[in-house]
């Protein structure tokens, strides 16, 4: 499966649930939906997710569970994004089918290096900054904390694409993609823009010129 460079965070607003913030993505060109809902598992949670896989496969759009793999093989989504309280990659690994993607998320060269040793596909790197779609982030990296972590990641030879996370905007993509990272994982980049096929396309020029790595 090609990992694509764009990831959608999924968020609910006043104005819209999560289903309508990921059919809007999808209608603007995202290939790539990440579904984070921090309610507790519950029926409308399942629903939802269901909706979500069925707007993912009509758009051929890869759909990624944050937290919870059961949730994730219950949907048949394309695989699960774990946090750091979420469990190991190896014991999601363990329960999910082969072709799952499995991402994890990261703050220093030590968890990618764990992340890539225990099967992950890819990891998310940060918070780079402070972001209203997440509580309990642990301390900003910034562009400093990311310069050394990029920098350790190619001494260490690692090879997983890792994707900024954490209040990333569309200006810090150039700066991110000069130190080796493999893609962003937005939500306001997107949907605080008033033309979300804009914003989609802008991204994804940013990185047209870059090889894109096929893991899975």
């Amino acid at each position: 499966m090609m990992l694509e460079r764009i990831q959608f965070i999924t968020s609910a607003t006043a104005k819209q649930n999560h289903f309508d913030a990921a059919r809007k993505a999808c209608e603007a060109g995202v290939k790539w939906i990440q579904y984070r809902n921090k309610n507790p598992y519950s029926k409308t949670v399942l629903d939802e997710a269901i909706k979500l896989k069925k707007i993912c496969k009509e758009y051929k759009v890869t759909l990624i569970i944050n937290d919870n793999p059961s949730l994730a093989n219950e949907v048949q989504a394309d695989g699960v994004h774990l946090g750091k309280e979420d469990g190991s990659v190896q014991a999601a690994r363990n329960f999910l089918k082969k072709d799952f993607l499995i991402g994890a998320s990261c703050h220093s060269v030590d968890d990618i290096i764990k992340a890539q040793q225990a099967g992950a596909n890819y990891v998310g790197l940060g918070p780079f900054r402070f972001t209203q779609t997440k509580t309990n982030l642990n301390d900003f990296l910034g562009k400093t904390g990311f310069k050394k972590i990029m920098k350790e990641y190619s001494d260490e030879n690692l090879t997983i694409p890792v994707y900024a996370i954490g209040g990333v905007k569309a200006d810090d993509v150039e700066f991110f993609s000069s130190i080796g990272i493999y893609g962003v994982a937005v939500s306001s980049a997107i949907t605080q823009n008033d033309d979300w096929c804009e914003a989609v396309k802008s991204l994804q020029e940013k990185f047209k010129t870059e090889k894109i790595i096929e893991n899975g």
